[in-house]
């Protein structure tokens, strides 16, 4: 709970959620809600998200999830959310590829995806960059793009 300050401020910048699929936080509760929710569980996927410190910084800059399905047992589904004022710092690229090398230690996990708003081109570039692949969503309008990556 001591993030949950820190937290707050990332995740109610209207300007960096609207990236997001989920909505700003609007109360300093939301942000203790999202830390006490840090793991849920439902019937196909088991949700695991941490909150990310920069040693530079010494304070929480974002956060990550990892969705495991429980259907698709080879199947992880990855994300970030990085405070704007870190931003261009490469602290994206460093959080993807520490996020997929911590999977490729899990021999279960075969496949690797992750979201990215159409209009996050940042994003986008970190993903290519991680060697994810554009994912074609036939018939599914939406904001986002789905990329992959083999975890092998």
């Amino acid at each position: 709970m001591d993030d949950a300050k820190r937290l707050y401020e990332v995740y109610s910048d209207k300007e960096a959620m609207k990236f997001r699929g989920s909505k700003p936080m609007e109360t300093l509760e939301d942000a203790k809600e999202f830390i006490r929710n840090q793991r849920l569980i439902n019937q196909e996927l088991v949700t695991v998200r941490q909150g990310v410190e920069s040693l530079k910084e010494a304070e929480l800059i974002g956060s990550i999830m990892y969705r495991f399905n429980r259907v698709k047992k080879n199947e992880c589904e990855i994300g970030y959310s990085i405070g704007r004022k870190f931003w261009g710092q490469g602290f994206g690229n460093e959080i993807v590829k520490l996020m997929v090398e911590t999977l490729k230690k899990n021999t279960e996990i075969e496949n690797v995806i992750a979201w990215s708003n159409k209009a996050n081109i940042p994003s986008i570039k970190i993903l290519e960059k991680n060697g994810f692949t554009f994912i074609e969503q036939e018939g599914q309008p939406s904001d986002n793009y789905l990329y992959q990556k083999r975890n092998n």
